[in-house]
This record gives C-alpha cells, structure tokens and sequence, in this order.
C-alpha cells in the first residue's frame, strides 16, 4: 500500500509520525507543570479562604479595661457606659 501512496500523503505521514513523537517526549513535562499548577492553585486557595474566615473566628477582646469613662451626660454611672461600650465593640458583626 505505501507504494501506492503519492507523496502528499507520504508527507503528511510522516509529519504526523513525527508531531505524534514530540507529543510523546513532551506530555511527562506537561504533566508536571499541569500537577504544579493546580497545587499552586489549591494553596493560593487554601490562604484566600484561611485569610477571609481567620478574623471572624478569633475575635481580638480587649486585654486591658477602661481606666475611666468620658460622658457629657451626668447623672449616669461611669459603668453603665463601660458595660455599653464593651458590648459594642464585642459584638460579633456577623
């Protein structure tokens, strides 16, 4: 059959066998740059997902109380605007 085969074909064939061996070398590289990236992805995933639930988990009290409380309104204890104060600024905001 291959005597019958005019020389396009022939050219063709061997084109084909040719690109068909490089294919061959080059898909062990391929996969590895293909593994790669999908593990950068996954990380890149991991740290995205970690940095945006991290501060709603571990929410940052204050360590220290208030010294004193500063209120133009009088007639009102100084605690009751602490305990009004650390209510606000430890209320989860989700």
């Amino acid at each position: 059959m291959e005597h019958n085969m005019t020389f396009e074909e022939l050219w063709e064939h061997e084109e084909r066998q040719g690109l068909q061996q490089r294919l061959q070398q080059d898909y062990p590289a391929w996969q590895r740059r293909r593994r790669l990236r999908r593990g950068v992805l996954a990380s890149v995933t991991v740290v995205a997902v970690v940095a945006v639930i991290l501060p709603f988990t571990f929410h940052l009290s204050p360590l220290t109380s208030y010294d004193y409380v500063c209120c133009n309104r009088s007639g009102i204890a100084d605690a009751h605007w602490a305990d009004v104060a650390s209510n606000i600024l430890t209320t989860p905001t989700i």
